[in-house]
């Protein structure tokens, strides 16, 4: 089995910029900013968090969820990665977007848990797999509806509008390799068939 490299350094690049609380404001997503060239924070502003508890739920999500489909395939991994930094970026940037701070992986993580939620089902069939996923949905659509988060009390409010572009994203991808692709073969199959 192949070291889950990206994950753990992923997991470590947050934990240090962490412990680096005086360059946060350097690394948030913040809008003006970007839009004056500080395109850094495109990225920084998914790897930085509020606070450590923030942090801890994003780098478990991203533990259990990376290290699974970089197991299957580090070419869905990135492109996992790609797809819900770019689809939460656009948001952010877009006129529908009613913040000009975000920082965090959730986002991202809803992109990841698409992909894995749908690798896992067609490698077992389990009708557990679609329960998952209807319990993720309905978190979502709860969390939409109110505007907090279920599980967890961060500094920042949350932004659930951040998960759900993290989502369509996954979905997006996955339409589109199944596009791109043979339709027999797995997601997995077919990006490692594409290396």
């Amino acid at each position: 089995m192949k070291f889950p490299i990206l994950t753990v350094a992923t997991v470590l690049i947050t934990a240090a910029m962490m412990a680096l609380p005086q360059l946060h404001g350097l690394f948030y997503f913040e809008s003006l900013p970007v839009i004056s060239g500080e395109w850094w924070r495109l990225l920084s502003g998914h790897l930085t968090h509020t606070d450590w508890e923030h942090w801890f739920w994003n780098a478990a999500a991203l533990a259990v969820l990376g290290l699974y489909l970089e197991k299957q395939s580090r070419y869905l991994w990135i492109l996992g990665m790609l797809a819900g930094i770019a689809s939460v970026n656009l948001l952010l940037l877009s006129d529908w977007s009613q913040v000009t701070r975000y920082c965090g992986l959730s986002g991202v993580l809803n992109t990841l848990l698409v992909l894995a939620l749908f690798r896992y089902w067609r490698e077992t069939g389990s009708a557990w797999v679609v329960a998952a996923a209807f319990i993720c949905l309905s978190k979502l659509a709860l969390e939409l509806h109110s505007g907090t988060s279920l599980l967890t009390h961060i500094t920042w409010p949350p932004y659930p509008p951040a998960h759900l572009a993290g989502t369509l994203a996954g979905l997006l991808l996955l339409l589109g390799m199944k596009l791109l692709f043979d339709s027999k073969l797995s997601p997995v199959a077919a990006a490692n068939s594409r290396l």
